[in-house]
């Protein structure tokens, strides 16, 4: 059970909690002594594991090579850009940030700015990070509700949402604020919910921002480099305006990344004042290093890599998905390559309002359920969403599959 601790921290996580991890190797995090099998890895940045023996390596020639913290255009930035533009090459231009949040941010600032246009249409059930101007939810209405005190009441009235995987009314919606839109933006894949047959959906999208000139956004900040070793975008080959990137391209430092196409830059870059990109950690030389070194070793090994993330998660979602059945318990493993989430209801939601309804019954047993999973020395992050790394081995895997199958028996 969590108990009450004295942390002087108030980010999400830290009140009223005592369970401080404090290191992590392979597939195992560390709180108090103990391992926990990790199902986040760092929100599912770890692809290689934590600490991977290359992610030392890249370490250790850092800091012989003396590279530090650069405040000026620097050869790591201009190295690591060159191998995104050889896995992009559709991608004109790119510019380098801290983290998912800040490439959002500016993304949308590229957007209002090439348009003069205000209003964000935004697909439900996408997570974006801490941006204001998309820290809203809805519910069936598709009323955008905030999900923070503090956001400036005006961004309440440029937010419109349209519901994912519904294509019918999401053309009703575009159709209607269509010369107001600045941008569509949607995570195409979601931790909410993945599922590959988003597919259709995403060419629908393509081609009605294309119909009525509206930029697409995609963000890709946990199916960038994690699909296949690529990006969602050319596994279905459906080109976005703009695109951002973060988490697997850092190797385990944090990440921004803005990628855009030549029509977009050509259009920033006729704007007077020019659109602002900068900031001390910018592209910075640590980042940009530890980013292209283990990008280019996925990128070499990825033959390797991948498979076995695939057989690994293949496995686990059969084998629960079979004993679900065979005990009739109302839940399913959805999947989307190495990203699952277990959905607790037989039905068949297509969208997050839909599995949040069909949720709703069995809301007070998913904690159990978590907790159970604790206790058993798996961490099961809150946000539900799973990942796996090339280091979990077979007998890990069997351990997760039968206390995931203890659990449900105890509690479902």
């Amino acid at each position: 059970m969590i108990k009450k601790n004295n942390s002087y921290l108030i980010n999400e996580g830290y009140q009223n909690n005592t369970n401080l991890f404090e290191s992590g190797k392979g597939s195992k995090i560390v709180l108090n002594g103990k391992s926990f099998l990790d199902l986040s890895l760092g929100a599912g940045t770890q692809i290689l594991g934590h600490n991977s023996l290359v992610f030392k390596k890249t370490i250790k020639s850092m800091v012989k090579e003396n590279i530090t913290l650069l405040c000026t255009p620097n050869k790591q930035a201009n190295s690591f850009s060159r191998v995104l533009k050889k896995m992009f090459p559709n991608k004109h231009k790119f510019i380098f940030c801290n983290t998912g949040t800040e490439a959002m941010i500016k993304a949308l600032r590229i957007c209002h700015a090439i348009t003069d246009k205000n209003l964000i249409l935004s697909v439900t059930g996408s997570w974006h990070g801490s941006v204001d101007n998309l820290l809203f939810t809805s519910g069936k209405n598709l009323k955008a509700n905030p999900l923070s005190a503090g956001i400036a009441k005006n961004f309440q009235k440029k937010i419109k949402f349209i519901p994912y995987n519904d294509i019918k009314t999401s053309e009703k919606i575009i159709k209607k604020y269509r010369k107001k839109a600045a941008c569509i933006v949607i995570e195409p894949i979601q931790g909410c919910l993945p599922l590959e047959e988003a597919k259709s959906y995403l060419k629908f999208l393509r081609n009605i921002s294309k119909k009525y000139k509206i930029n697409l956004i995609f963000d890709e900040l946990i199916t960038g480099l994690r699909t296949d070793g690529r990006s969602l975008q050319t596994y279905f080959n459906i080109k976005p305006d703009i695109s951002t990137f973060g988490k697997c391209f850092g190797g385990g430092l944090p990440i921004g990344i803005i990628a855009i196409t030549k029509k977009v830059y050509n259009s920033i870059y006729k704007k007077n004042p020019k659109v602002f990109f900068g900031g001390t950690f910018s592209g910075n030389s640590l980042s940009t290093y530890v980013g292209k070194e283990i990008t280019t070793y996925i990128l070499k090994n990825k033959k390797k890599i991948f498979p076995k993330l695939e057989n690994t998660s293949k496995l686990f979602q059969t084998k629960l998905n079979e004993f679900f059945v065979e005990e009739k318990i109302k839940a399913k493993v959805y999947r989307f390559k190495s990203l699952l989430r277990v959905v607790y209801t037989d039905k068949q939601p297509k969208n997050r309002v839909q599995r949040d309804f069909f949720e709703h019954k069995n809301q007070g047993k998913i904690p159990l359920m978590k907790n159970f999973l604790f206790s058993k020395k798996i961490y099961y992050p809150n946000n539900g969403v799973i990942f796996f790394s090339d280091k979990i081995n077979k007998g890990e895997l069997e351990y997760l599959i039968k206390n995931f199958k203890m659990g449900f028996k105890k509690f479902f």
